[in-house]
């Protein structure tokens, strides 16, 4: 399944961010990133990823956790999602 994550952290963890960023460049195994962007005018990091299972998703975070929050949402494509909402309206 395809997740974006949006990771946010405290402006002064800036520098640990990036440094551990530099250090993982490689995702966990069962995890393929599809793109990733850093956002210049904040303190946030956005991950777009497929992941197997739930224990990958975990994965993916576990090793974050002590510098920032993560917020995980389960996207699809528009035209997936557009043809799943109208057969499950019944349309």
């Amino acid at each position: 399944m395809l997740f974006m994550a949006v990771f946010t952290y405290d402006p002064q963890d800036r520098d640990r961010v990036i440094e551990r960023r530099l250090e993982n460049p490689e995702p966990p195994k069962g995890v393929k990133v599809k793109g990733e962007w850093f956002d210049i005018s904040g303190h946030r990091v956005f991950r777009l990823f497929e992941a197997e299972d739930a224990a990958h998703v975990a994965a993916t975070f576990y090793e974050w956790t002590d510098l920032g929050v993560a917020e995980l949402i389960p996207v699809v494509d528009t035209d997936f999602a557009v043809k799943m909402f109208k057969r499950l309206s019944g349309r």
